[in-house]
C-alpha cells in the first residue's frame, strides 16, 4: 500500500512541475510566397511574416552582428527549381542606437516581414530550410531563442 502511495505522490508531484512549466513564444511566424500563379523564370519573393506579442521585439538581420544581439538568420536548402537572388531583406525594420549594446540596432515591434527574392528555374518549384531568431521584453529584459522552418511547395502538393 505505501509503494501506491509513493507512486500516486511522484505522479501527482510530476503532473504539477510540468504545468508550471511555460515554453514562451513571443513571435509567431507564418512563411508564404509572394505570388499565387508561378511560372518558370518568374522572380517572387519568399516572406517571412511574424506577430509579436506586446512589449517584445525580434533582432532584424541588418546591423553589426558583433554588438551583442542575435540577428535573425536563415538557412535555405539548396533546390533545382530555384535560385537566390541576394539576401533576405527586412521590411520596414525600426533602428535604434542602444545604450546597453552601444551601437545602432535594428528590430521589430508588433509585427515583422522579411522577403528572400528567388528566381523560379523550374516547377515544381520547392523551397525549403530553417531560421533562428532572439526575441527580447522591453519590460523584463528577459530574451528567448527561437527557431522555425518553412517548406513551400508549387504546386502545392
Amino acid at each position: 500500500m505505501k509503494s501506491k502511495i509513493a507512486v500516486l505522490l511522484v505522479l501527482m508531484l510530476s503532473v504539477s512541475a510540468g504545468s508550471f512549466a511555460q515554453i514562451l513564444t513571443p513571435a509567431k511566424w507564418t512563411v508564404e510566397l509572394s505570388k499565387k500563379d508561378i511560372e518558370v523564370g518568374d522572380v517572387i519573393e519568399v516572406v517571412f511574416k511574424a506577430k509579436i506579442d506586446k512589449s517584445w521585439h525580434v533582432y532584424s538581420n541588418d546591423f553589426d552582428p558583433d554588438l551583442g544581439p542575435i540577428l535573425i538568420e536563415f538557412d535555405f536548402e539548396n533546390h533545382a527549381s530555384y535560385e537566390r537572388i541576394g539576401k533576405v531583406k527586412p521590411i520596414n525594420a525600426h533602428k535604434k542606437y542602444d545604450k546597453i549594446w552601444e551601437g545602432d540596432v535594428s528590430y521589430f515591434e508588433n509585427t515583422a516581414e522579411m522577403r528572400q527574392k528567388i528566381k523560379v528555374k523550374s516547377l515544381p518549384l520547392h523551397v525549403e530550410g530553417t531560421f533562428d531568431f532572439q526575441t527580447c521584453s522591453d519590460q523584463t529584459g528577459q530574451c528567448v531563442m527561437g527557431d522555425d522552418e518553412f517548406d513551400l511547395n508549387y504546386p502545392s502538393k
